[in-house]
C-alpha cells in the first residue's frame, strides 16, 4: 500500500527492520497500519518519525519485545515523541485516527498497533 507520507515502496528504510541483515524475514507493514498512520499524520499536522516498525524475531528479542509483539506481524510502529506536549498532541491524533491500542514511553516514543487479535481499547506504559 502506498500513502502520501508512509510508503515502504518509495522509501524502503522507513519500515526496515533494525537488524540490518539482508536475509531478514521481517514482514511488510500492514495496509491497515499504513492507512491509520496516514490519518494520524494528517490529524497531527506534522511529520511522524517511525523509530521501529516490523521486526524479525531476532531483532524483536534484541529490543526486548514480547513474543507476541505486533511488530512481528507488521501491525505496529513506534513513533518518536520527545516532549510531553508532543506526546499529548500525538495521542490526540492517534485517537482521531482510530487506533485502539497504544503504549507510552515518554520521552522516547509512542507505540501504535492495529492487531485485532490483541486486546482492544488499551493503553499501557513502558
Amino acid at each position: 500500500m502506498i500513502t502520501e507520507h508512509f510508503s515502504p515502496a518509495i522509501d524502503p528504510r522507513l519500515f526496515a527492520c533494525g537488524c540490518g541483515r539482508p536475509e531478514c524475514d521481517a514482514p511488510p507493514p500492514s495496509s491497515l497500519l499504513l492507512a491509520m498512520l496516514e490519518v494520524m499524520r494528517r490529524a497531527y499536522g506534522a511529520p511522524l518519525r517511525v523509530t521501529s516498525g516490523p521486526r524479525c524475531a531476532a531483532w524483536n528479542a534484541h529490543e526486548g519485545g514480547k513474543p507476541d509483539s505486533e511488530h512481528l506481524t507488521g501491525e505496529a510502529a513506534d513513533l518518536a515523541c520527545h516532549t510531553s506536549g508532543e506526546c499529548w498532541a500525538m495521542i490526540e491524533a492517534l485517537r482521531a485516527a482510530g487506533f485502539l491500542r497504544y503504549g507510552i514511553a515518554p520521552p522516547r516514543f509512542l507505540h501504535v498497533g492495529v492487531s485485532r487479535t490483541h486486546p482492544q481499547r488499551v493503553t499501557w506504559t513502558y
